[in-house]
């Protein structure tokens, strides 16, 4: 691993793909320029690099404001997440990850922006495996945070070692993410929320179902994909869940090994086209999602 001593690399959204194969060590300055800040992030070639999207779901976490609370970072990833909460005030940062090496790099990002050690509670776990009928985690949190991966298996083993591996999800690419839908309102207070991202290749229909089983009501849109929509959280009325932030995101040519997994299970599953084609270059419907701890 390189020095942390060298010269950061400014981060450009336009190249975000470019950071999966840079070299291991480097370290990026991300700004949030939406709130006038920056931090520092080792990147690894075995840890996913932040997208631009999940950048604003960061300048959208040091909005809402951690101070003196208690934050979740599940599938923690490069520890953004993480960091962000710190710098924020957060009393403690869980973060988990089914990587090794993402843990080490959360824990490496956490000391590299200056964050107390005591602060941050970072273990590997499969999901919440690691943590269920922990006393002092279960029903104590205030806010869970992730960006979960979002590949769709392929066919044969896998051999987990670039970031891409570690970005295949099972089938459809659902298993982190139906994981904090089905799960993680256990680990949250009363009232607590949970905002994360997820996408149309991973069957927008299936999020809106289970949302709505695990979380009750939530906000849905007319016509065939009921997430292709943002609202202000503050206008949902009596809606636990609701899409707060809804881009249109370059599909980068990681994800083309994959086309015909996700193509065939959203038609196997009847859920909206999995992706968009604007002149010939397809997109991905990226949805940020906040769901509140009603019950």
């Amino acid at each position: 691993m390189s020095s942390t001593s060298q010269t950061p690399i400014t981060y450009d959204p336009e190249k975000y793909a470019d950071y999966q194969s840079i070299e291991s060590g480097t370290i990026l300055n991300v700004e949030l320029n939406h709130i006038n800040t920056s931090m520092l992030l080792e990147t690894h070639q075995a840890v996913w690099s932040p997208t631009p999207f999940g950048i604003q779901m960061g300048e959208l976490i040091s909005s809402d404001g951690c101070h003196e609370k208690i934050i979740m970072d599940f599938a923690s990833g490069s520890g953004l997440l993480s960091v962000i909460a710190g710098k924020g005030g957060a009393a403690k940062v869980i973060a988990i990850d089914l990587n090794p090496k993402a843990i080490m790099m959360t824990q490496r990002n956490w000391a590299l922006n200056n964050l107390k050690p005591e602060q941050l509670y970072a273990l590997e776990s499969d999901c919440f495996d690691a943590i269920k009928g922990h006393p002092e985690i279960e029903g104590k949190v205030d806010v869970i945070y992730s960006n979960p991966p979002t590949a769709p298996d392929l066919e044969g083993d896998v051999k987990r070692l670039s970031a891409g591996d570690w970005n295949i999800n099972g089938q459809g690419g659902r298993i982190v993410n139906d994981a904090l839908i089905t799960q993680g309102r256990d680990f949250l207070k009363f009232g607590g929320e949970m905002l994360f991202i997820t996408t149309s290749k991973q069957g927008s229909q299936l999020t809106c179902d289970l949302l709505n089983q695990y979380w009750g009501k939530g906000v849905q849109a007319d016509g065939d994909d009921p997430l292709d929509y943002a609202i202000d959280w503050e206008t949902r009325g009596e809606a636990n869940w609701a899409v707060i932030k809804r881009v249109d995101l370059l599909l980068s040519d990681y994800y083309l090994p994959f086309l015909p997994q996700i193509k065939q299970f959203a038609k196997e599953q009847g859920q909206p086209e999995p992706l968009i084609e604007k002149e010939g270059v397809l997109y991905q419907k990226t949805y940020l999602i906040r769901a509140k701890k009603m019950a």
